[in-house]
């Protein structure tokens, strides 16, 4: 990953627009490397934001969640929730081919929380089962 660039298996491809299907309430999915790099961006067509700065955000979020939780002796930051106006901001730390990622879901206000933390998580736990 030195250059950046991550390869997008179908799989990958496949899980993400299924979950979209399957979540009308979700507008956005991003997975991200934990420095920052974008790997596979789908946003809602009202939703327009930058894949590459998407990804800035999201792995700075997940590392300072991580620091702060450590400091504060919690051990490891599982998941990060922002609940903004609109609806939710999920942060879930997971893997794919083997590299630390995160995944970040965006879900409109209609969508129950609990749900998607759950739907989110799971999503998390298919990427990283992904094979190299």
């Amino acid at each position: 990953m030195s250059n950046g660039k991550t390869i997008v298996k179908p799989q990958l491809l496949q899980l993400i627009e299924e979950f979209c299907e399957n979540n009308r309430e979700v507008v956005l999915v991003s997975l991200c490397t934990t420095d920052g790099f974008p790997i596979k961006y789908l946003s809602a067509d009202k939703l327009s934001a930058e894949a590459d700065k998407l990804a800035a955000i999201s792995s700075t979020i997940s590392a300072l969640s991580d620091s702060s939780a450590q400091q504060m002796q919690q051990g490891k930051c599982d998941i990060i929730i922002i609940e903004a106006g609109q609806g939710n901001i999920l942060l879930v730390k997971t893997s794919y081919l083997g590299k630390p990622c995160v995944l970040t879901v965006v879900a409109n206000i209609k969508m129950n929380l609990a749900a998607a933390r759950y739907k989110t998580k799971h999503l998390a736990q298919d990427f990283a089962s992904i094979p190299e």
